[in-house]
């Protein structure tokens, strides 16, 4: 009986600890929203989070659903749907650094779905 209850223990134990959220697995960055955003249909320059040092490549212009427009580096998974000259509405995943110095870091964002078919500007 007591071999029976402890496979059973072991078992529990290995389903519980073997389940994580699926927004904590980057150690660097956490999950903090899920957001609606249009993504524009050019590029700007896009400069490092807290600093003057502008990137060599271009990033998105975003405008959130508040109007607030910012540049992003790039957006995990959109990369191969975007062209320029096309408006997009899309979903996606916000994640903000878990320690120190968020806006050295910056918020990384991660395609989910789009929501309406891209418009031509």
């Amino acid at each position: 009986m007591i071999k029976h209850l402890y496979i059973i223990a072991s078992l529990m134990l290995f389903l519980f600890v073997g389940c994580t959220k699926e927004e904590d697995v980057d150690g660097y960055y956490k999950y903090e929203k899920t957001d609606t955003i249009s993504v524009l249909s050019h590029k700007e320059d896009y400069f490092y989070p807290g600093t003057s040092i502008k990137s060599k490549n271009k990033g998105y212009v975003i405008v959130d659903k508040d109007m607030r427009k910012s540049v992003v580096s790039h957006i995990d998974g959109f990369d191969s749907i975007y062209e320029e000259g096309h408006e997009y509405l899309i979903i996606v995943k916000i994640y903000g650094p878990r320690y120190e110095m968020p806006d050295l870091y910056g918020y990384r964002y991660e395609f989910v779905s789009l929501i309406s078919p891209p418009l031509k500007a």
